[in-house]
Order: structure tokens, then sequence, then C-alpha cells
């Protein structure tokens, strides 16, 4: 089930979200192309980054969400000067 947004901004280009996987040469990267202020699973709010979704390029989905099968797991966000 997708989060509920309450708020929407656009993300300064050079932030991604950064994935890992089993071995260091699996990381990969995702441009975050928003932050999202949504629910929380403790009952508050937290903000994530929105990035296109790695097997569907027509989707837009919350990072954590986003990880691939060469790097399954969401592990930060960083921030490059691109």
């Amino acid at each position: 089930m997708a989060p509920t947004i309450h708020s929407l901004v656009p993300a300064v280009a050079g932030w991604h979200a950064l994935y890992r996987g089993e071995y260091e040469e699996d990381a990969e990267s995702a441009r975050v192309v928003a932050w999202a202020l949504v629910d929380g699973e403790d009952g508050g709010h937290e903000v994530v980054g929105l990035v296109v979704a790695p097997d569907d390029p027509t989707k837009i989905v919350p990072a954590p969400e986003a990880a691939s099968a060469i790097a399954p797991e969401f592990d930060r966000y960083g921030f490059r000067r691109e």
C-alpha cells in the first residue's frame, strides 16, 4: 500500500538514494526527484525521497521501496554536485 503523502517538494539536483548489495561493486544509486512528508510507522510523520522505480520507469516510488535485485537494500540518502 502506498504511503499517504501530506506534502511534496521538488528535490535539489544532486540528491540520491543509495542502495547496497552483497558486494561493494553491487552498489547503485537513484536520483531523488522529490521529498515527501508521509505517515511514519510510529504514527507520526517522516520525510522520504521519491525516485523513479527501477523496474517501471513510469512510476515514482519512495526510495526505501525502490531497491533492485542487484542492490536490494536501501542504505541512505547522499548528496553530490552534478
